[in-house]
Formats: structure tokens, C-alpha cells, sequence
């Protein structure tokens, strides 16, 4: 097996590592499962009151109450139903897409928001309302884009193997010589 051969070989093996290592990091870099809560009893609603701050500016600020709604899902799991009938599916999809709050607004629920159990003490947390768009589109444009050019780099390499197997004459071959050959 020549050279050119183990090379073209041990090349599209890392980049195919190179390129299985770089989606297993986009997976997992952005991604942030939904913690569900659970409630035994579907299909009931529970009211629950959240604390909020408003900020307008450093000056200005109010504290109030506003009320969502925790639905029992047929599933078990809990939806966050805000006044304005938006369905949320736990604290980090209610704080990313409702409209009701800001950036600058601050609120206070339970560690364990969206859960249904009423038991003793309660553990509570401040967050902010609302965060910043999601820029997971950012991980894949990153991401394509690497994965383009180690794509390109890896073609671009093959390419220029090949040529220059190509080009190198056959060590296999007897040398051919023009001259004739002479009797002793």
C-alpha cells in the first residue's frame, strides 16, 4: 500500500472525528432539556401569585403581583397558562417568550416553579422576567461554517493527493532504458 493511500485514509478518518466530535458539541452546547413537573391530579388548575418588580428605570421601581395559571396536563406535566392565554412549558420557555415582562424585571417564585405541591416551606428564587432570545442559531452558523471548511480542507487535501499520485511514476515498474543493451 503506498503512502498516498494511508495518507488520503488517516486524513478522511480525522475529519470524519473532527466532524462526529463537532455535532456532538453542538448538541449539547446550546441544548437545556425541560425540566417538567409533574402533578397528580390532571386536568385541575392552580393559581399561582408571582412577586414581580418592575423596573423602568433606576429610579422607578414597583413591586406588584401578577397571577398565572398551572394547568394538569393529561400527560401529568405542568403548562404555565399566563392572563393573556400564552402556554408555557416550564420557567425557561415562560421567562424566553412571554410578553408580560422585561429584561429589567425581576421575579420571585418557588425553586421549584412550576411544580403543584403545597407543602410547608417553600424555597424561592428571584429571576429575571424575561431573557434574552435564544442564539442557538449562532452554534449552527459557527458550526456549519466549520464544518464547511473541514469539509473543503478535506476535499482540497484528497484532491491534491491524488494529483500528486498521479504525477510520481510507478515504483513498481522495471526502469525502461532507451539505450540497446550490449553483448559481452
Amino acid at each position: 500500500m503506498s503512502g498516498v493511500g494511508t495518507t488520503i485514509r488517516n486524513t478522511a478518518r480525522a475529519l470524519c472525528g473532527a466532524i462526529a466530535i463537532l455535532l456532538a458539541l453542538l448538541m449539547t452546547a446550546h441544548s437545556s432539556p425541560a425540566a417538567q413537573s409533574d402533578c397528580a391530579s390532571p386536568g385541575k388548575v392552580y393559581a399561582q401569585k408571582i412577586l414581580v418588580e418592575y423596573e423602568k428605570d433606576e429610579e422607578d421601581e414597583r413591586l406588584d403581583w401578577i397571577t398565572v395559571f398551572l394547568v394538569c396536563q393529561p400527560n401529568g406535566h405542568v403548562k404555565i397558562v399566563d392572563h393573556e392565554g400564552q402556554a408555557y412549558d416550564d420557567l425557561a420557555d415562560f421567562r424566553a417568550n412571554n410578553n408580560l415582562l422585561s429584561e429589567r424585571d425581576k421575579i420571585l417564585v418557588p425553586r421549584n416553579f412550576p411544580s403543584t405541591e403545597r407543602s410547608g416551606d417553600v424555597d424561592l428564587m428571584t429571576v429575571s422576567g424575561h431573557t434574552s432570545p435564544s442564539r442557538s442559531w449562532l452554534w449552527w452558523l459557527v458550526g456549519g461554517t466549520a464544518l464547511v471548511l473541514i469539509a473543503g480542507g478535506g476535499g482540497f487535501l484528497r484532491l491534491r493527493a491524488r494529483r500528486r499520485s498521479a504525477r510520481a511514476p510507478a515504483s513498481d515498474a522495471a526502469p525502461v532504458s532507451d539505450a540497446e543493451p550490449q553483448e559481452p
